[in-house]
């Protein structure tokens, strides 16, 4: 579940980079064909997985994936492969990444983390973590963002993170940072937290720094209001999104207006340098996004917001010089996209995935040409967000 009408990150940050060919026919699920949307594309991938939030509190969450070898789309792949978990996976799947083979699934309603074997989707391990949201790694562990039990209308609850184990799967350390946090990402020593505080009437703005050997916070860095998605690139800065601000009021018609007192945007950070920098990407507007191993974060947003106006437009960002170019996707195939809610891009390729939620029925997946032309879409489940590639 995300906050403000609930938008997307997946953000597996980086996580495409640990995908490579597999062998389908070695594979328990080979057998399982789903619905033919594409020819093969047989490349550097096996399959585009797709996490679909489903519903608050209806238990409607599902694993869907693409195969590439075959262009068939194979839904609720989970429940196909784990007959015996009655509940499947569960309710309000926030986040979906890929860490040594294995499918991390955080599931925010149920409050586990699912552990899946990426070759065939079997279950392998349920970890229990309390409102669990974004999920990141090093080499022995996972780190997860958590709300902590915090309530909408309740009093202030700072949020945590929880550390688990990646050879026992089990729990093993929690820290105590700001409220709400939302995305989470390593550079160098240090696991970076983006508080939003988005129970709160005042939002938070702050990134708690986490030095990875203690386990603790040593310090914050204050970027914007209601930040959410979070990546590093590998040259120790981390960026960051924001939700924004905004209040709603009524026309004399009794419509709802939106005004936006501080855009969505995105932000380039750095905790350690001297002084610390906290940089405005200038005219990006966030509501989903990604990183890639090509070097460049991508993100969807309406470019139009503060002026009241409705455009989708896709924002390529060098993480290595700052350069920004955009597109509005009306005009071209694109534009069939009712409501970006993810974004996943292919290395090499340039291939760009995008899920499209309806809010109300099955939402759609979509691949696009990284000049927008459109190559397949796939019918998915409830609000497809997360999408990860193996």
């Amino acid at each position: 579940m995300r906050k403000c009408a609930l938008l997307v990150f997946s953000m597996a940050v980086l996580a495409v980079a640990a995908g490579c060919q597999k062998n389908e026919t070695t594979s328990k699920d080979a057998d399982l064909a789903g619905v033919n949307v594409a020819v093969g594309e047989k490349g550097l991938f096996a399959k585009l997985f797709v996490l679909n939030e489903g519903n608050f509190q209806k238990n409607n969450s599902t694993l869907d994936f693409f195969r590439f070898s075959d262009g068939n789309y194979v839904s609720d792949a989970f429940g196909s492969m784990n007959p015996a978990v009655v509940q499947g996976i569960g309710d309000t799947g926030n986040d979906l990444a890929l860490n040594e083979g294995k499918l991390w699934l955080v599931m925010n309603g149920s409050g586990y983390v699912h552990v899946l074997d990426a070759l065939d989707e079997t279950l392998v391990a349920s970890i229990a973590v309390p409102d669990p949201r974004y999920i990141a790694f090093d080499k022995s562990y996972a780190y997860v963002s958590s709300y902590a039990g915090a309530i909408y209308g309740g009093d202030e609850v700072k949020g945590k993170v929880y550390r688990i184990d990646l050879k026992t799967y089990k729990v093993d350390g929690e820290v105590e940072v700001g409220c709400q946090p939302e995305g989470v990402a390593i550079a160098g020593k240090s696991l970076y937290v983006a508080n939003s505080g988005g129970y709160n009437y005042v939002h938070e703005n702050t990134v708690s720094v986490i030095d990875l050997s203690t386990f603790k916070v040593v310090g914050t860095l204050e970027v914007a209001s209601n930040l959410h998605y979070m990546a590093t690139d590998g040259q120790g800065y981390i960026w960051v999104s924001s939700y924004g601000e905004s209040t709603w009021s009524q026309d004399a018609d009794g419509n709802w207006i939106q005004s936006m007192s501080e855009p969505m945007g995105l932000y380039k950070a750095s905790y350690y340098s001297e002084p610390r920098i906290v940089q405005a990407v200038k005219d990006v507007h966030v509501s989903c996004m990604t990183i890639c191993a090509d070097g460049n974060i991508y993100a969807i947003g309406n470019a139009e917001e503060l002026t009241g106006g409705y455009s989708n437009t896709l924002y390529k960002v060098s993480v290595k010089d700052g350069s920004v170019t955009s597109k509005a996707l009306s005009g071209t195939d694109a534009a069939k996209v009712g409501n970006p809610y993810g974004i996943c891009v292919a290395p090499g390729t340039g291939d760009i995935y995008i899920a499209d939620a309806d809010y109300t029925g099955p939402g759609k997946v979509w691949c696009f040409t990284k000049d927008l032309k459109e190559k397949w879409f796939a019918v998915a489940g409830m609000l497809p967000a997360h999408m990860v590639l193996y």
